[in-house]
This record gives C-alpha cells, structure tokens and sequence, in this order.
C-alpha cells in the first residue's frame, strides 16, 4: 500500500506558529513532500532537500538545509526588488540541461521521478537558484566595481616594481660649454639646443643604472622637471627629468582585476547575506 510506505513521513509539523503537512499525489507516487524550514513564511520543503541533493551534489543534510535558506533569503529580496526570469529562459535552461546529460526533457522526467520529484519542482528548484546567484550577480556588479588605484595597488603586491624615468638627454662637446651656459634660460628647449649647438638629442626611458655613472647618480636624484648636469672626457651631458614611471612585471592586469572584483562581490554577499539573516524570521523544523 502506498500509504503504508510514507507512513514513517506523517504527522504534524511545526512551522512557527503553523502547523502543517503539505502532500503531492501519492496516487501518482510521488514524494510526500512535508516542510523542514521557513523563511520569512515561506516553507522549504523535503523535495527542495532533495532536488538540492540532486542538483549540487551534496550529501550533508544540515549543509544543505543551510544552502537552500540562504538561497531562499536571497531569492525573496531579489524579487522584491523586481527581478524575474520568465518562463520560457527557464525552459530554455531546463532543455539544455537535460541536453547535457545526454537526456531528453520527457527522460529527464523520468529520471526526476525515481526520486519523487516532477519536472515543475525542477523548474521552481532552477529558478530560485538562477535568480539567487547569476541575477544577485548581476545586480551586484552595479554597485562593486574595481578601481584604478586599487588594481595599481595590488599589481604593486603581488609583482615585481621597475621604477623608470622617462627624460630628455642633450650630449655636447666639451667646447661646446660656454656657448650652452650663454643660452641657458628659464625655459631650457633641450632639442632646440641641440639643434643649434650640433648636439645629439634624445627623449629616452631609463632604468637606474642605463647611464654613464655621475649622470644616472644625478638623474635619479632629480625630480620631475629639474634639469642635472655631468661631463666626461669628451662631453657634457644634459638630462631634463619628465617623468617617473612605475612599472610592474609578472601580473596578469585583467587576471588580477577579476580576482579583485570576485573577492568584492563575496564581501558584498556576505555582508547582504548577514543583513538579510539578522532581519528575517528563518524556522528549521528539524533538528
């Protein structure tokens, strides 16, 4: 007998202040379905343990439970704030499901039922889920967001820094000195220099230690704008500092990025998810 078979099943049921047996069609076969939590008034029931089971590949009842409570915490303050997936998407996604493990809608179907479950409680399963993670997702992505200075800040941790600078070198004969010290002014023009005393110009980037020994001494000493002097045997040497540049080897921007922005959005779930316990009435019927 049918009955006698769930028989183990029956009985009353305490939710809140309700009590309550909720029963699919036991002439069909299926799975007696009583409530094992709350959230907010709205019951978990036995098939949502299973379907969970089923659908995460969990086997730890009491970390399951624990699951479907909080998808349930998030999928009542999604809605309530407008999001929804229509039918058809759930269809869509119910197919390519089946179609992935090599099923047909109607196996899949059959295959729900050996466990007492239906294709409807399937489809409720999905929804919830979906609305809980790939639409919070979503909804979080608008309001957490990676900032310039926290990706430097993080390529600078976790890479390997090079400090360059980018400058302007004039090299000139050593008789060609007293003709520069004649037409150094305020505003130093390094290429015009060059163009009238016959010099060499360039506009370089440098690491420390690129260039002749008292110069790169002096370069890096320099701040932006100031203008450092050396000579050897046979030049002197001009350097205009333009910029410093830091540069980080070994990191991944776009890797690092994405690391930054999924550890923001755990955060941020976290700390919804703690709001949205800390203000709601959640009853666990079993112990």
């Amino acid at each position: 007998m049918v009955y006698e078979r769930f028989k183990g099943l029956q009985g009353k049921v305490l939710l809140g202040k309700l009590i309550g047996l909720l029963l699919f069609s036991l002439v069909f076969g299926y799975l007696i379905d009583k409530v094992v939590a709350s959230v907010n008034g709205e019951p978990i029931l036995e098939s949502d343990v299973k379907m969970a089971e089923l659908y995460y590949g969990m086997k730890d009842r009491k970390s399951i439970l624990e699951r479907l409570i909080e998808v349930n915490l998030i999928y009542q303050y999604m809605v309530s704030r407008g999001i929804s997936i229509p039918d058809n998407k759930i269809d869509e996604i119910l197919k390519d499901i089946a179609r992935r493990n090599g099923l047909s809608v109607e196996e899949l179907a059959k295959e729900l039922k050996k466990y007492g479950l239906t294709l409807k409680d399937f489809k409720d399963f999905l929804r919830k889920d979906l609305i809980a993670t790939v639409g919070l997702r979503e909804y979080l992505l608008k309001q957490v967001s990676v900032t310039d200075v926290e990706l430097e800040l993080a390529k600078l941790k976790k890479g390997k820094v090079k400090v360059k600078k980018e400058i302007e070198l004039l090299i000139l004969p050593k008789e060609k000195g007293k003709e520069l010290l004649n037409l150094l002014g305020s505003e130093v023009n390094l290429k015009g220099l060059s163009e009238k005393l016959g010099g060499a110009y360039q506009r370089l980037m440098v690491e420390k230690g690129e260039l002749i020994k008292e110069l790169d001494k002096q370069v890096w000493k320099a701040k932006k704008g100031e203008l450092v002097f050396a000579e050897d045997d046979k030049n002197i040497y001009v350097v205009k500092i333009l910029k410093t540049h830091t540069e980080v080897e070994g990191v991944d921007t776009e890797k690092l990025k994405e690391e930054i922005l999924q550890k923001k959005l755990e955060e941020a779930y976290r700390k919804l998810l703690r709001e949205l316990k800390e203000n709601s009435v959640i009853t666990i019927v079993e112990r």
